[in-house]
């Protein structure tokens, strides 16, 4: 039976770099969205983790959402928006089914989100209910790994993060063949003058370029564009991740 993940992994997944990933990301969506003239309405983050984008959407104007399966996370997220003074909805949700109220003028999808979708009908599904939330010329921006990555930072290496309350050891494997990347992640949470251990697994995927915009038309979407996404360097070069803009025009499914 495979670990879990996402649970205790909560506590210490501020630690790790999701902070500064996520403002980078944030500066990244706000220059989208000038390039394009959206102006700060309804968003929808998935996979929005402990909520530091959405947070900070909202900060800047935006009427954000937060998706997410867990619920150690999204119980993070809720208290750090009480802690910024922030208004953002908080929803435990697949997103392979997703079902917003009202739709969105902007949905993103960041930090590796789409690569923990392990089949080509999850993706499928996950970009038709994106197509189905957004709002007519709405627009979907995300990132992906690419294969680089799997292979420099997953491909076989231990990993080790140090703070002040908790401490935590990937040890990381990726198959070139199923294009299928695990990560199994120990971890130790100060408790006191001690530390609890737990354990969780991280499985995802390598989706090529090629794939994610087949998928992406098929759900609809009219203008793709891809881009580079290097929130820091790989050890060996190369990009880290692939940043996608997808829109769905007027006259779309």
């Amino acid at each position: 039976m495979p670990l879990p993940s996402y649970r205790r992994f909560a506590e210490a997944y501020d630690w790790e770099g999701s902070l500064d990933f996520s403002r980078r990301a944030f500066r990244r969506v706000v220059a989208v969205c000038r390039q394009r003239g959206l102006r700060p309405g309804r968003h929808l983050d998935l996979g929005c983790g402990t909520g530091t984008l959405a947070i900070l959407m909202a900060e800047a104007g935006w009427e954000a959402i937060g998706l997410d399966l867990s619920e150690a996370m999204l119980a993070k997220a809720k208290q750090k928006t009480r802690d910024a003074g922030q208004a953002v909805a908080f929803v435990q949700q697949d997103m392979r089914q997703i079902r917003v109220p009202e739709p969105v003028i902007l949905v993103t999808a960041f930090y590796d989100t789409l690569n923990h979708l392990l089949l080509a009908e999850d993706v499928e599904a996950t970009f038709r209910g994106v197509a189905r939330a957004l709002l007519p010329d709405g627009v979907f921006v995300f990132d992906v790994n690419t294969e680089a990555t799997f292979r420099q930072i997953w491909g076989g290496h231990t990993h080790f993060i140090d703070s002040p309350d908790a401490s935590t050891v990937y040890q990381t494997s990726y198959d070139a063949d199923t294009r299928l990347a695990k990560g199994l992640l120990t971890g130790f949470l100060r408790r006191g003058d001690s530390f609890e251990k737990f354990q969780e697994e991280i499985v995802e995927r390598y989706w090529p370029p090629e794939d994610i915009e087949g998928y992406l038309a098929g759900a609809g979407f009219r203008s793709i564009q891809r881009e580079t996404f290097n929130p820091f360097p790989l050890p060996g070069g190369g990009d880290l991740k692939w940043l996608w803009i997808a829109a769905r025009e007027r006259g779309g499914p």
